[in-house]
């Protein structure tokens, strides 16, 4: 069976990813006011930030319609593929996924099965790609499915935000009890995506290098704890050198871990609004194949 892999833009996947895996990326929508944006087609990640500061009204997102999915299920069965597993951004951010669940089942001719990341950016992109690698190595869909729950279950995602202000207008703040205190006060505020991919506030700290270390003594725990490789990505919205100093700084402290560097793009910039910072940690993905494909041979 021919298994294509389909994900959004927002996994922010370098081309060459996209290539060497044959993946097929459709372009999420954003909004700013009444005007429609789509992401890496007529708005990169520099844009948005830069709109970001001048436009008076906080953007939204937006999502992909069925009638868009359908005409990328159509071109992929005439491309010959008998199965088509789409990977989307966390269920707790948008609803695109859900819609798609009650969608897939209407797709003529074709099976389409939809996964729900509950994550974002690298986090979804490492999913991403370990289904893609796996798919072209012929493993089952279930296969498949039952490797990204198992690498799902060990993907945490924690992000440093300037304000709570985006992800209030946005309706996407989970425990927003805990809200006092972040809104009013120069606080950074610490979010994280809860076991159902919603967001939700874990902590606040007086300054960016409190927070910094709060999140870093999380990720710490981890990596005593596994048993397995480790896959860490710092990401940043607009702050691409203090993303690359402090992955320089756990590359040193953690050198048995896999450190690499992304970007918070335009959809989940949405709702972290810009200068936010982040860490995704999880098993290390390659690994993880490797293992698999040693024991599918014996």
């Amino acid at each position: 069976m021919k298994i294509a892999v389909v994900t959004e833009s927002s996994a922010n996947l370098k081309a060459q990813a996209v290539k060497d895996y044959q993946i097929t990326v459709v372009n999420d929508p954003i909004m700013f006011g009444n005007h429609v944006y789509h992401e890496n087609v007529d708005i990169t990640t520099d844009q948005f930030y830069r709109l970001l500061k001048v436009e008076k009204e906080i953007p939204t997102i937006s999502q992909i319609s069925m009638p868009e999915m359908q005409v990328v299920f159509d071109q992929l069965q005439a491309a010959g593929y008998d199965q088509i597993l789409v990977i989307g951004l966390s269920s707790g951010i948008s609803g695109w996924v859900n819609n798609l669940k009650t969608y897939a089942p209407s797709v003529d001719g074709i099976d389409v099965r939809v996964f729900d990341s509950r994550t974002a950016c690298a986090g979804t992109a490492n999913m991403v790609k370990l289904a893609a690698a796996m798919a072209l190595a012929d493993y089952t869909l279930d296969e498949i499915i039952a490797q990204l729950t198992r690498l799902r279950a060990a993907t945490t995602t924690v992000l440093i935000v300037n304000s709570m202000r985006h992800l209030v207008k946005n309706g996407r703040i989970y425990n927003n009890s805990s809200l006092a205190g972040t809104m009013v006060l120069r606080n950074k505020p610490i979010i994280t995506f809860n076991g159902h991919g919603k967001i939700q506030l874990l902590g606040k700290e007086r300054t960016l290098k409190n927070a910094q270390q709060a999140v870093q003594d999380e990720f710490s725990q981890f990596v005593m704890n596994s048993q397995l490789p480790v896959r860490l990505d710092v990401i940043s919205a607009n702050d691409a050198q203090i993303a690359e100093d402090w992955a320089s700084e756990l590359r040193y402290q953690f050198p048995a871990v896999r450190v690499k560097t992304g970007v918070i793009g335009p959809v989940l910039g949405v709702l972290t609004g810009d200068h936010a910072l982040g860490m995704i940690w999880s098993l290390d993905w390659k690994p993880l194949l490797t293992t698999l494909n040693q024991e599918q041979k014996q």
